[in-house]
């Protein structure tokens, strides 16, 4: 079993915390462009799958800057690595939302937005931290 020192620790909560205010802003970003097209006449469905979109670049480009360091690797490649994270955790965050409003149809879209956003932030910070972030190997 891995040990960590108290600066590893504070570390990785600071981490988390700036992680966490990162997803605030994109589930700002998120529900303001679902509200805008849901309100345009978008179905819930097409609604979302936009907004989803644009709160993850808003997120990756907030992550890259004030959460994780730099992994090493070119921002393509990192943006690559944060599309395969954030396709899996968005995935799970658009079917539970879809899932929640096909068994919730009166409850305000919005709210159904912020129950699925929240419960797929562990699957994303586990994803990125390990998997996009995760400093690149040195070539032998």
């Amino acid at each position: 079993m891995a040990t960590y020192t108290k600066a590893q620790m504070s570390a990785e909560m600071l981490r988390a915390a700036r992680f966490l205010g990162v997803g605030v802003a994109g589930l700002a970003a998120d529900t303001a462009v679902f509200t805008l097209l849901h309100g345009e006449g978008a179905s819930r469905a097409a609604a979302r799958a936009a907004s989803l979109l644009v709160a993850t670049g808003v997120t990756w480009s907030l992550n890259r800057w004030l959460t994780f360091h730099r992994s090493g690797r070119a921002p393509s490649h990192e943006l690559g690595r944060y599309a395969l994270v954030a396709l899996f955790a968005q995935g799970f965050n658009y079917s539970l939302f879809l899932v929640l409003s096909s068994f919730f149809p009166a409850v305000v879209p919005q709210l159904l937005i912020l129950v699925s956003a929240v419960s797929a932030t562990a699957i994303s910070y586990t994803g990125q931290r390990l998997f996009t972030f995760r400093p690149a190997r040195a070539a032998p």
